[in-house]
């Protein structure tokens, strides 16, 4: 095992190819369509090797996430928010069922930086619909469940990103956060927070 998250644990199978294993069921055949999809438009993306029940085998990208770059190299926070923007702005120019296409849970930990570019991985989540929404959702989640530092990363992002236009999907991204069972009590509670000190609701 080379990594796990909240939802999915990631083995090495060598010959540059990883395994992906869900941890509670998932749609790997689902999220596989929408990794080619976007892969298709040109957004950089591990290329699926293959589809199994509860796994996905993926190309194996060489590079450490963002996320630890951030806390070994804390003085380019401008530089990695400033790209975790523009990968969001590529992202949303990709035309998905209608919508937009949305990662929904792209933040610095689902970043690689790879010698030829930054990578995105963990499309769980990901589906069609407004791009206000997936900004929105990458504020609660830095700035909620981000760590040290957190604050002043989310408040690079949304300078790039668009805070005002991220502000108007706000409530509609912390009702999707609080309902994610994989979110602990004190993330709910920082995610509570948080949208009374924007929005002045209560939730």
């Amino acid at each position: 095992m080379i990594a796990a998250g909240r939802a999915s644990e990631i083995l090495d199978l060598g010959e540059g190819r990883v395994l992906r294993r869900f941890k509670n069921g998932g749609d790997p055949g689902r999220e596989a369509g929408i990794m080619v999809h976007a892969r298709t438009h040109g957004f950089p993306v591990p290329e699926v090797l293959e589809v199994r029940d509860d796994a996905l085998v993926l190309e194996r990208i060489e590079g450490p996430s963002m996320l630890r770059m951030l806390r070994m190299r804390p003085w380019r926070v401008g530089e990695y928010a400033r790209v975790l923007a523009e990968l969001h702005a590529q992202l949303h120019e990709i035309p998905f069922k209608g919508e937009r296409l949305l990662h929904v849970d792209l933040h610095p930990d689902n970043v690689l930086l790879s010698p030829d570019g930054p990578v995105v991985i963990d499309w769980t989540n990901s589906c069609a619909g407004d791009p206000r929404f997936d900004v929105a959702m990458t504020w609660i989640i830095c700035r909620t469940s981000g760590g040290p530092g957190e604050l002043l990363f989310t408040r690079l992002f949304l300078r790039y990103a668009g805070r005002e236009e991220a502000r108007q999907a706000l409530a509609e991204a912390a009702v999707y956060r609080l309902d994610d069972v994989n979110v602990t009590d004190a993330e709910r509670e920082r995610v509570r927070r948080l949208v009374r000190s924007e929005l002045g609701l209560d939730m």
